[in-house]
């Protein structure tokens, strides 16, 4: 028999027996949701559920379409008990384990549900094509009962066009869409009813006369006049046939959704086009949802980096998802063998997956692993495999399937985080961190090293603030500077007199650093690090008492020496008279090497905090001083626009002990200062003289900061200048042409910078 002459009832549990059939469940049946009540009427069944009858009336609250009908979605169940719904009313009334539903929209509204079920539980959980399949049962259900709606009012219409003149007007009147009339040659709108008025926003007067094509969108005209000379026949359309959707432009403005069908009507001889359209806006709207939220979770996969597999034992067949492929650094259109899938992973690997897929597939053991593998470019990446059994209902292992992530980066962390604690417990200084959001900033953390240093465990100082270091000739001001860095969140180094577990006093360079959350605003911890100092603190003092008292001594031996030497000088003549002035000469450059050494110690000792200085004015000051201790020389300065460089007082050393060299060893012809900016953005600051020249390993002093095994300075002079300018994040060169130029660049005071600390530059001096 053909399909068309079958009744709605039969066509529904055709459809029926179909479902029932692809999805593998007992029972399969349509309810109609009585509007005004809270009952169902079944009105198709497959007829072996006896709660289930074709015509019964069900309590809605005792079915699970109630569900369907509240999220107006589908609602899947492999196992009932198993998922939480042993409570229902649904499964204890009607005791089925297994049930798929969804909603049949008729018109744009919940006419009811489509669903199947079983009595015993599935295997499976649904898959997505299963519940694709239901959807589309549920929208042909749909259509068929609108075409039987639909013909059900032709047929009224055709008796009622027999019972009354105005046959057509009843009908128009009556027709649940909006109807539109129209003149076939002119497309002039004859006819409308109230409904095409409600969706056009004109009135039924205004509609009349206007033609058929003002209704939708100017820049569509010549379309929408080709589609109404078309055949409609295949039922209604809401697009183009490139896919453009269908509108009416309403009266204030704004386009509607629609789906229309357009025939042909004779009425008194003449023909007509009759439209009737109705408003999809909902539709419309659930269709881009639908969309939206398929991209969504593409999206929400991708970003994941999680995609899933399946393998069919049956037909031997591997199924990857596009997510799957991207990782491997395939096309989406790649369709692996089990063997291709299982030679991408890391040979060291293979053999883990290997058994681990035998077990699953012959023993139904599960797995979750994390392991390599190869892309198709050579890159390893680390992956999270999941596999799980699938049965089937005689409880054979038909399939495997599971989840495939790339995890390389949580890898790479962890590695990184591996190494920084390796490091932090292997470190030769004592590193803790304290809480800064808990009251008293106690130690959450503390390192080998802090136990070797402070002689006490680990465990006994967590939870403690670090002051318990602190003892009875602990400094009061070193305790409060401290204490204000903390309180203003900024950075401090200092030397502190700690004592050990035991109480043994020791000297400890502590720096303390603030460190920020994820906001990189509040600080959420402090790092603290201790470092053993009170050998080089007892060295230190040691040196500067022998400095002291050597300097002293020699000062003052000197000079009883110098002024022998000028007796012996007065009351001598010839050889002796000699050898006392060299005597005399001597003990004044001993003297001079001494006043050199104490410039070297102010310059090592030096605390002054960098801050921009300018260079022009520092050796303007040096220059006067110079004048005035060498009348004789010349001294001239050259100056070009400069900037400020981050400098301390000590670089008024360098460039007096620069311009006393030059006019110790220079020649009548004077000493130049010149200042410019390089063409590196640097300041560079020049003293030159026309003397013969310095010699190369005074040069190599100047430059490097460094003597030869067997050669030595004539000075401290050239080591203060290499050491103060390298300090400051500078550079010292020379050139001997006609002369010495020697170079000093430092990089421009720029706002907010500050030059590498000087101690990374003395680090790498006297070696």
């Amino acid at each position: 028999m053909d399909d068309s002459a079958l009744s709605l009832a039969e066509k529904q549990r055709r459809a029926l027996e179909l479902g029932r059939e692809f999805l593998g469940v007992e029972h399969g049946h349509i309810q109609r949701r009585d509007d005004g009540s809270r009952t169902d009427t079944v009105v198709a069944s497959d007829g072996n559920n006896p709660h289930l009858t074709d015509g019964a009336t069900l309590d809605r609250a005792t079915t699970y379409c109630r569900r369907v009908i509240d999220t107006e979605g589908p609602v899947a169940l492999t196992d009932a008990p198993e998922e939480g719904w042993a409570d229902d009313p649904a499964y204890q009334q009607h005791g089925l384990d297994c049930y798929l539903g969804t909603t049949i929209f008729v018109h744009g509204d919940v006419y009811g549900t489509v669903c199947f079920s079983s009595r015993d539980p599935r295997e499976s959980t649904f898959i997505n094509e299963e519940k694709a399949v239901v959807e589309l049962l549920a929208r042909l259900l749909g259509r068929e009962i609108e075409s039987a709606h639909h013909e059900h009012r032709i047929t009224e219409t055709q008796q009622a066009r027999k019972r009354a003149e105005n046959k057509y007007e009843t009908l128009l009147q009556q027709a649940p869409d909006a109807v539109f009339l129209a003149d076939a040659d002119t497309a002039t709108i004859s006819e409308v009813n109230e409904r095409a008025a409600d969706l056009t926003g004109y009135a039924q007067s205004q509609l009349e006369d206007m033609s058929i094509l003002d209704l939708h969108p100017p820049e569509e005209r010549d379309r929408y006049a080709e589609l109404f000379g078309t055949n409609f026949s295949d039922g209604p359309r809401d697009r183009f046939a490139d896919g453009t959707p269908l509108y009416i432009r309403r009266a204030d403005g704004t386009d509607c959704p629609i789906e229309m069908s357009v025939s042909s009507v004779d009425i008194d001889g003449q023909e007509f086009v009759q439209g009737i359209v109705r408003d999809i806006s909902a539709r419309r709207e659930h269709e881009q949802e639908l969309a939206r939220t398929t991209e969504f979770l593409q999206q929400t996969q991708e970003a994941a980096n999680l995609g899933g597999w399946e393998y069919d034992l049956r037909s031997e067949t591997l199924r990857w998802s596009d997510e799957v492929c991207r990782i491997h650094g395939l096309p989406p259109e790649y369709e692996p063998t089990l063997s291709e899938g299982l030679d991408f992973y890391h040979p060291d690997d293979q053999s883990i997956i290997s058994d681990a897929f035998e077990e699953l597939t012959t023993e139904g053991e599960p797995y979750d692993l994390e392991l390599r593998i190869v892309t198709s470019d050579e890159t390893v990446r680390w992956v999270r495999m999941i596999g799980r059994p699938v049965y089937a209902e005689d409880e054979e292992i038909v399939a495997a399937r599971g989840v495939f992530q790339d995890i390389t980066d949580r890898k790479e962390r962890e590695r990184d985080l591996h190494i920084k604690s390796r490091a932090l417990e292997e470190s030769t200084v004592g590193i803790t961190i304290a809480d800064a959001d808990q009251p008293d900033l106690p130690i959450i953390y503390a390192n080998e090293g802090f136990a070797r240093l402070t002689g006490y465990p680990t465990q006994r100082v967590l939870g403690d603030n670090c002051r318990f270091l602190q003892g009875e000739e602990t400094d009061d001001a070193t305790v409060t500077e401290i204490r204000e860095a903390i309180e203003s969140d900024t950075p401090i180094r200092t030397e502190i007199l700690n004592y050990r577990a035991d109480g043994t006093p020791f000297w400890n360079q502590l720096t303390i650093a603030p460190v920020t959350g994820a906001d990189a605003e509040d600080v959420t911890h402090y790092v603290g690090i201790q470092d053993d100092i009170t050998a080089k603190k007892r060295r230190d003092r040691l040196i500067g008492v022998l400095n002291r008292v050597l300097r002293h001594n020699l000062r003052n031996d000197m000079g009883v020496i110098m002024g022998l030497a000028e007796m012996v000088t007065e009351r001598t003549e010839g050889e002796t008279a000699q050898m006392a002035r060299q005597i005399s000469e001597k003990s004044s450059e001993i003297t001079a090497l001494s006043e050199k050494a104490q410039d070297f110690q102010t310059a090592v000792d030096n605390s002054e905090p960098l801050a921009p200085r300018d260079v022009l004015a520092d050796v303007e000051a040096v220059v006067a001083e110079l004048r005035t201790e060498f009348p004789e020389t010349k001294f001239s300065i050259e100056a070009a626009p400069c900037e400020d460089v981050m400098a301390t007082e000590t670089l008024r050393l360098v460039l007096r002990e620069l311009g006393e060299n030059a006019a110790q060893y220079g020649d009548s012809s004077g000493v130049t200062y010149g200042i410019e900016m390089t063409e590196d953005d640097e300041v560079a600051i020049r003293v030159q003289d026309g003397g013969p020249g310095l010699p190369e390993m005074e040069r190599y002093v100047l430059e490097v900061g460094r003597e030869t095994p067997l050669e030595h300075g004539s000075g401290l002079g050239l080591w203060i200048v290499n050491w103060i300018v390298t300090g400051l994040g500078g550079e010292v060169t020379t050139t001997v042409d006609d002369g010495t130029t020697v170079t000093v660049r430092l990089a421009p005071a720029a706002e907010g910078a500050v030059p590498e600390h000087r101690d990374a530059a003395l680090s790498t001096q006297g070696e």
